[in-house]
């Protein structure tokens, strides 16, 4: 049976991969999960194209019983330049056939865009017939968009991703900005809008000054999840450790009485 992220427990930890060879890839999953990971998203941008084969896909997404999420992102070795994403597309199917949980749906997938998010209706055609695509093959999707030098309100930020729900993603994501005090308490008032208004499991995470301390409070607030690295200088995530520990201990009292 094929993991879910729909499934697990929120607020959760997933641990973000980023290697450059299949065999690192598996021993990095195999350590976070040992320090608690409950999920994974393993960034393929490293690997070289002649790896990324159905064989060695299978190896990676089923050496846990954890779910896993790829990222085939517009980076490194999967640069606009080397793939578009028609052939990105494929990718997302090949790895669902080796047993990925879910796909992340670039919010402008086939058509960049500002936000990260496509507003052509062409573009957001070909997103929704993927998106059934990769459902019929049993998997669940996750529609990002990465805003890091933006920090709109909170009633933005709820439109940005009723929007992507309306393009049948499961988990609507968004990453945005919290580089001063008062955009860290309007990233605080979003998440609890997104919370209240959404039906569905969402992720809201910032960068910049405050990113850090966002990224530990959201889970409280109404964030399906946090993101943990094994690695240093991979951003402002924290490690897998130090996240395991804080989510323990802001949601120890879980699970919450209802309202």
């Amino acid at each position: 049976m094929r993991p879910s992220f729909l499934q697990l427990r929120e607020p959760y930890l997933a641990a973000i991969i980023i290697e450059s060879t299949p065999e690192q890839t598996i021993h990095s999953i195999l350590a976070c999960e040992h320090e608690g990971t409950e999920a994974f998203v393993v960034d393929f941008a490293g690997w070289e194209r002649d790896k990324l084969t159905l064989g060695e896909l299978r190896k990676v997404f089923r050496c846990t019983g954890r779910p896993m999420m790829p990222l085939f992102y517009r980076s490194r070795n999967l640069a606009a330049d080397r793939i578009d994403d028609d052939a990105r597309a494929e990718l997302m199917l090949l790895a669902v056939e080796a047993g990925a949980a879910a796909c992340d749906v670039m919010g402008d997938m086939y058509d960049p865009s500002p936000r990260e998010r496509t507003l052509k209706a062409e573009a957001i055609g070909k997103q929704k017939r993927l998106i059934e695509r990769i459902h019929a093959m049993g998997a669940e999707v996750l529609m990002s968009s990465h805003v890091q030098n933006e920090a709109p309100p909170a009633e933005a930020v709820l439109e940005h991703l009723r929007d992507f729900v309306d393009r049948g993603a499961d988990i609507p994501k968004i990453v945005l900005r919290a580089d001063s005090k008062e955009e860290l308490l309007e990233s605080f008032r979003t998440t609890v809008l997104l919370k209240q208004e959404l039906k569905v499991p969402f992720v809201h995470l910032c960068s910049g000054k405050y990113g850090r301390l966002q990224r530990y409070v959201a889970p409280s607030l109404g964030a399906a999840l946090t993101f943990g690295v094994r690695n240093p200088g991979q951003g402002p995530q924290p490690f897998v450790s130090a996240a395991r520990f804080v989510l323990n201990e802001l949601n120890w009292h879980q699970p919450y009485p209802e309202d």
